[in-house]
């Protein structure tokens, strides 16, 4: 019998857009366990079944050949060095990564300053848009709540994602500049999607098909 596949999933942020798009297809997660502490979650399809996962945790399992396919938030791949195959953007948890401060700040402010601190969880990205731009910048790493940095004076500015900006306003923070865009993206573990070309390659494009299509409910 050919052993069952398991999927990476995403927790939180992702998780939200991603799960009503699954609904009445192979990949639908099993709702009564989904509910439970259960690890694996059995899908509609018996020879499938997931696992959600948070952070950078997700990648890994993909990597090391737990999971056969993952969907994670391109910020997070960009983020976790691993050795993954990206099979497509799946146009979906779209955000924006920007250089946010105190509202009315602008970059020649910043750049200005003699010891410029950044708060951010995104450091290699950070990095690489500081190295491109010619900037030196002292980076402070907070994993959440990075917008209070500014506001109680750890930092002067913070590179976080951006989607409908209503926590930039609730702390009068503003955009200064976009870095980039970030977005849900499907990826696969290298050795197994090499060996089961067959396999895996339909169930991938199943899957993509199906979480670019979006939900009547989430569309507008």
């Amino acid at each position: 019998m050919t052993k069952p596949l398991l999927i990476a999933l995403p927790k939180g942020r992702l998780e939200e857009e991603l799960l009503p798009r699954l609904r009445g297809s192979a990949f639908e997660l099993d709702p009564k366990a989904l509910k439970s502490r259960r690890l694996r979650i059995p899908m509609a399809d018996p020879q499938l079944s997931a696992i959600l996962l948070k952070g950078a945790d997700l990648p890994r399992y993909v990597a090391g050949g737990v999971a056969a396919l993952g969907v994670v938030g391109s910020d997070i791949l960009d983020e976790t060095p691993v050795d993954l195959m990206e099979l497509g953007d799946l146009d979906f948890g779209v955000c924006r990564m920007c250089l946010c401060a105190p509202d009315g700040t602008t970059l020649d402010q910043l750049l200005a300053k003699p010891h410029l601190r950044i708060a951010t969880k995104f450091l290699m990205g950070t990095g690489r848009w500081l190295a491109q731009e010619g900037v030196t910048a002292e980076l402070v790493p907070l994993q959440s709540s990075v917008e209070l940095a500014p506001v109680l004076g750890l930092a002067d500015a913070i590179v976080d994602l951006v989607q409908s900006g209503r926590t930039l306003q609730a702390h009068h923070l503003g955009v200064v500049t976009v870095l980039g865009r970030a977005s849900a993206r499907l990826v696969a573990c290298r050795g197994t999607y090499l060996s089961e070309p067959d396999r895996i390659g339909p169930l991938a494009r199943a899957l993509a098909g199906l979480l670019k299509a979006a939900p009547a409910a989430a569309q507008g």
